[in-house]
């Protein structure tokens, strides 16, 4: 059974119904101010995994890392991002949006500030497995609350515009290491602490975030529901327009039972495209990422650095480009097309006589910003195909099948590089995204003008 393809425009349809008066309400300050306190989640989890890039090196003589801590303490986050996404996305369907939302920023403080004091190097395996699983806990969060809050001509942006915090953090963690190298031996420990000053911020402003009036409807409480967008939006919904989403009985329990639900209610084909196509985005994007610099050096371009610099600053545009797209060409042409871009950069790579290192690094460039411009759709496409009961248990089970893939990736490809070379490592690389791309061509739903209510109903 595959996904549907073609969708109606609400927009020149009477506007009926809670998702219809939600999905087409006028933007307002109140929708901006959402969307930039959700970016805080995203811009925090790639300075938290950014600034550790930059402190690695000089944790490794501090602590006296050999080759398997250095290998736990860059591994650790990530396998914290999956038991995050995979635990908390079901707990958040449950217990609600806004409860989860506060507490994962004072995770991202309590732990930031706590890798100030660590001796040894279990302790920061132990404090980074504890980071890494706020930050698969955000990504579930910040989703669901940012499409059940927002308009429908908001949520393909707002959505994308996710990912370009996550890369604009990332970006201001190597410049805020880069201040505070030299100042003393203790100048990896303020790196690493310094992820607590951007949480308190964003953690200050998240506090004043309302609960999500589709979860509160979901879970019984129309009339407390109805009140929030009576307060935020100005906006009379009725008992009935709330509840049109809600097909299911209410359930108890921690949450997990959700991960069964979404197989059972038919969600497993939604659950399967976006675990595939993210996994087949990041896997290839996280290794080259990793080892950018080693693999240029490789086709002989020299500044590597400077050259990864560049390349890093092109795959924020590329992201920005997704943000400005994803609404008026459509969800589908956008995944399709960045799988087709990023398969023919690979391709140039692995087979073309290259000889110029301003022709190696485009194609670097290439493959980075087309690959950005798609991962937008890594919290967009989740966030439209699951309902609300089930939002942030599919963003969850889809970051965490994600994070299997950069995790094997990362960790694969210096055996891969040492076995094939660079050229045959990237040959794998096109083969994955080659999965992406078909996967896409086969599953992938065109939702740009659909509600909530019909973007997660089945064909």
């Amino acid at each position: 059974m595959s996904l549907p393809r073609t969708s109606r425009d609400p927009s020149r349809e009477p506007v009926q119904g809670s998702v219809a008066t939600l999905d087409n309400a006028p933007v307002t300050a109140f929708h901006r101010r959402m969307v930039a306190v959700a970016m805080g989640g995203p811009f925090c989890d790639g300075y938290l995994l950014g600034i550790m890039g930059v402190a690695l090196s000089l944790i490794t003589p501090a602590l006296d890392l050999d080759t398997m801590w250095t290998g736990l303490v860059a591994a650790s986050v990530l396998v914290g991002v999956f038991l995050g996404g995979v635990v908390f996305g079901p707990i958040t369907d449950r217990v609600g949006r806004h409860l989860m939302y506060v507490l994962n920023l004072v995770a991202f403080v309590i732990g930031s500030a706590l890798q100030f004091f660590v001796t040894e190097a279990w302790q920061l395996v132990v404090l980074r497995l504890f980071i890494g699983i706020a930050i698969g806990a955000d990504y579930p969060i910040a989703s669901a609350l940012t499409t059940e809050l927002v308009p429908r001509r908001m949520r393909g942006p707002a959505l994308s515009g996710l990912v370009l915090a996550w890369w604009v953090g990332y970006g201001v963690s190597f410049w805020a290491g880069w201040l505070l190298l030299g100042t003393g031996d203790d100048d990896w420990r303020w790196m690493l602490a310094s992820g607590a000053v951007p949480a308190v911020l964003f953690l200050l402003l998240r506090a004043g975030v309302p609960e999500s009036p589709r979860w509160l409807a979901s879970r019984g409480r129309v009339e407390e529901a109805r009140e929030v967008v009576r307060r935020h939006l100005g906006q009379e919904v009725s008992a009935e327009e709330l509840l049109a989403e809600v097909r299911q009985d209410r359930r108890g329990g921690s949450g997990l039972g959700n991960l069964a639900e979404m197989f059972r209610r038919g969600y497993g084909i939604p659950a399967l495209f976006c675990s595939l196509f993210w996994i087949c985005q990041v896997a290839p994007a996280f290794a080259v990422r990793s080892f950018q610099p080693q693999m240029l050096e490789s086709f002989g371009v020299t500044g590597t650095f400077g050259a990864s610099a560049l390349i890093t600053t092109l795959a924020v545009a590329g992201t920005g480009l997704g943000l400005v797209v994803v609404n008026r060409i459509g969800r589908r042409p956008l995944l399709i097309g960045s799988f087709l871009c990023v398969n023919i950069s690979l391709i140039a790579l692995t087979v073309l006589p290259l000889h110029y290192a301003a022709l190696v690094v485009g194609l670097f460039a290439a493959f980075q910003f087309f690959e950005a411009a798609g991962s937008g759709l890594q919290f967009v496409y989740p966030s439209e195909l699951f309902p609300t009961d089930l939002r942030a248990t599919g963003v969850g089970v889809a970051t965490a099948m994600s994070r299997v893939g950069s995790a094997s990736s990362t960790f694969l490809l210096p055996m891969a590089t040492a076995d094939l070379g660079v050229r045959g490592t990237l040959a794998i690389g096109v083969a994955i995204t080659l999965i992406g791309l078909v996967v896409s061509v086969v599953l992938a739903p065109e939702t740009k003008n659909l509600g909530l209510a019909e973007a997660s109903s089945r064909a």
